[in-house]
């Protein structure tokens, strides 16, 4: 994960190096007596998306032409002081407010008040060449984002995947070797503290395929990683469902243990059971870059399918409260994999 953000920072480094230079030597080509403007609408738009490079330089737009709008003629006829820069604010604020427009924009109209505010007294070409330069460093981030190295988390967001799938069979199988070997021997809360760990990395993955997906909007080289992400999005379903056996199924298991009653072959059948639904769940760890090796989705089918027809072999017995929510749990967890 280290080297990753290394990565992520060497790119961001010469992304903004490059279009930082490129657009100061185009509104120099334009006429631009403040080229430094560009760069800085370069350094600003520049997020870690595309998709909020274009979000926060439409704000940045918008924000920068209320600002001059407002500005550029009163100043010449105001006296310069802090008052008047506050009245000038707070009614440009104001009007980007009323005009229910974002927060940034909020930001970038008071900004742009200000430094027309100062400038434009000396250098009366300033306004012009804010909102000129401003759409300069605009489109030339933009672009440099869509067509060098563009941001794409996919390969973070199968890692995570790939993680939680790890905790989620190991969890599966810790259960199995309490059921048969070591029950009665307090693992309820040993596996609850793993179960806090694992909701966390489920929480995280999520969080990482919907980064990785917001990745890659505008991305022009996306195709194949859009399909990829989808393809997580349906397993991650069955995460869930995994996730919420597991939940349920250790509370069955503490309050039956406390009772004690567990015969050797409910023992036998549970553990394997759950060892099955480790193997399972085992196998999404070979899925790489979201690629399915058709032999292992097989293998997973053939399963869950063994578990199932043992599952309607033996209806659900009456007489042990806690089998019968085990067995519940299990029919529903087959239904959503």
């Amino acid at each position: 994960m280290m080297v990753k953000k290394i990565e992520n920072k060497t790119s961001l480094v010469w992304k903004m190096a490059i279009a930082s230079a490129v657009s100061w030597e185009v509104a120099k080509l334009v006429g631009s007596e403040h080229p430094y403007l560009a760069p800085l609408s370069v350094i600003l738009c520049l997020q870690t998306t595309i998709d909020k490079s274009i979000r926060f330089s439409l704000h940045r737009i918008v924000g920068t032409a209320i600002g001059i709008i407002l500005t550029a003629y009163l100043v010449s006829h105001l006296h310069m002081n802090g008052w008047i820069l506050g009245l000038l604010m707070l009614g440009g604020t104001c009007i980007a407010k009323w005009l229910r427009l974002d927060e940034t924009v909020l930001h970038q109209v008071a900004l742009t008040i200000l430094l027309v505010f100062t400038f434009e007294r000396n250098s009366k070409d300033y306004a012009m060449d804010r909102i000129i330069d401003t759409m300069i460093g605009v489109i030339i981030a933009i672009l440099v984002h869509m067509f060098f190295f563009p941001p794409d988390y996919t390969k973070k967001a199968a890692e995570s995947f790939q993680k939680l799938a790890h905790q989620l069979s190991d969890i599966l199988l810790e259960l199995s070797k309490w059921v048969q070997s070591e029950w009665r021997q307090g693992k309820g809360d040993l596996v609850e503290y793993k179960m806090n760990n694992l909701l966390q990395e489920l929480h995280t993955t999520k969080e990482m395929l919907q980064t990785a997906s917001q990745s890659l909007k505008f991305n022009p080289i996306s195709k194949k990683h859009k399909i990829i992400l989808s393809r997580y999005q349906i397993q991650m379903q069955k995460m869930n469902a995994g996730y919420e056996y597991i939940s349920n199924i250790v509370k069955t298991l503490k309050e039956w243990e406390k009772e004690g009653i567990l015969s050797s072959s409910d023992k036998t059948e549970l553990g394997n059971d759950l060892k099955m639904f480790s193997e399972f769940f085992d196998d999404f760890k070979g899925i790489q870059q979201g690629e399915i090796n058709n032999w292992k989705q097989n293998e997973q089918n053939m399963l869950v399918e063994s578990l199932r027809s043992k599952m309607l072999l033996y209806p659900p017995p009456s007489h042990k409260v806690y089998k019968v929510s085990f067995f519940l749990e299990t029919i529903k967890l087959l239904e959503n994999l």
